[in-house]
């Protein structure tokens, strides 16, 4: 019996399969984490962080805060809405109030102006 080398083309072919299967695994476990609830229930983390930084730091909250606060009155076990309306929504107030928290001194007037 004679060994032969693989194919370069079929090696190639392998490769490709196996980075096919990692982004779908990749994307699967994502898809897993970004389902309403985990991000309900990231928002309600976030905010509650982002109000106590509000406390320490003494400035009055805005608009956003109320938002988010709104928006977590609707729980996505209990309000029927498309699960890409909850996540899309979620992200964004997670993200501005990161934002809000990372610029606060810009953002949010002092509680005792000077």
């Amino acid at each position: 019996m004679r060994h032969t080398e693989p194919d370069h083309s079929s090696v190639q072919a392998s490769s490709n399969f196996s980075r096919a299967l990692r982004a779908i695994t990749i994307s699967h476990r994502l898809g897993l984490m970004l389902n309403p609830a985990y991000t309900y229930v990231a928002l309600l983390i976030v905010q509650a962080f982002h109000l106590l930084h509000h406390r320490l730091a003494k400035r009055h909250i805005s608009f956003a805060e109320v938002l988010s606060a709104a928006v977590l009155c609707f729980p996505p076990f209990l309000v029927q809405l498309p699960s890409a309306l909850f996540v899309t929504t979620h992200l964004l107030l997670i993200a501005v109030q990161i934002v809000g928290s990372v610029w606060i001194r810009k953002l949010s007037p002092d509680w005792n102006p000077a």
